[in-house]
């Protein structure tokens, strides 16, 4: 099978490193990102490995992370680099990429753990970030859109997310972005993926926005599959907990 040469690119020092042995599919192909379903190296130590692959800075399209980037300790403080992307230079751009995808990397360290269904974070190199491959050779585990669930199984998943969400923000974290498109169903389990947008509430006015609409988005889902989760109740408890000192 034939890849990019870009692609290829990103990926051969991890097979150079013993991580992975071959990419032997691409999974899906975002506006940010390729994940590639590859066979894992003596040092994955598991049969297969996703390999997550940010797109070039003249290509990737950026989408408007006004809302994210004040949860960032270097973006929070004044200097040349949060200069630099507001005013979108060529320096500026190679600042966003570079946080989009090691914000990722840290976010999914310091959650896995801290116990959260997340992948694990096995590998990051300049464009690629390595992790265990949720799926089997013909494709990924399903995402919550695609799933047809029972009430009970419904009832279980969205109170496990409901869980992870209030155990990131504990660690200070909001996902940010998270849906039903961004939660993989694997061996029974919601895992949590897609963290580059990731967020600190303590640094970011938009904390508050950003964690309602993801609590929002997942109730939305349950109550769909018969499962009644009011978001606006949840919202208001772990806000309060978490600006009394009880959760972060």
């Amino acid at each position: 099978m034939q890849f990019d040469i870009q692609h290829v690119e990103a990926i051969q020092p991890f097979i150079d490193e013993g991580w992975l042995s071959e990419i032997l599919y691409e999974v899906k192909s975002g506006k940010e990102a390729t994940v590639f379903c590859c066979a894992g190296g003596p040092r994955a130590k598991m049969p297969l490995v996703a390999a997550k692959v940010y797109r070039p800075i003249e290509t990737r399209q950026f989408r408007n992370d006004s809302m994210y980037i004040g949860g960032r300790l270097h973006m929070a403080r004044e200097g040349r680099a949060k200069r630099a992307v507001q005013n979108k230079s060529a320096f500026g751009k190679k600042v966003q990429y570079g946080t989009w995808m090691y914000e990722e990397w840290e976010t999914m360290n310091v959650l896995y753990d801290s116990g959260a269904d997340v992948p694990k974070p096995l590998a990051i190199g300049e464009r690629a970030i390595l992790m265990p491959f949720l799926g089997d050779l013909t494709g990924a585990s399903p995402m919550l859109y695609e799933l047809s669930p029972d009430r009970a199984t419904a009832a279980r998943i969205i109170d496990d997310v409901l869980w992870n969400i209030e155990l990131m923000l504990n660690c200070d974290c909001v996902h940010g972005d998270l849906s039903p498109y961004n939660i993989l169903f694997h061996n029974g389990r919601a895992v949590i993926i897609d963290f580059p947008q990731a967020t600190d509430p303590r640094l970011n006015e938009n904390g508050y926005k950003l964690l309602f609409r993801d609590i929002d988005n997942v109730c939305n889902w349950a109550q769909k599959h018969g499962i009644n989760r009011p978001a606006n109740r949840i919202m208001s408890n772990l806000w309060r907990r978490f600006i009394h000192g009880e959760l972060g």
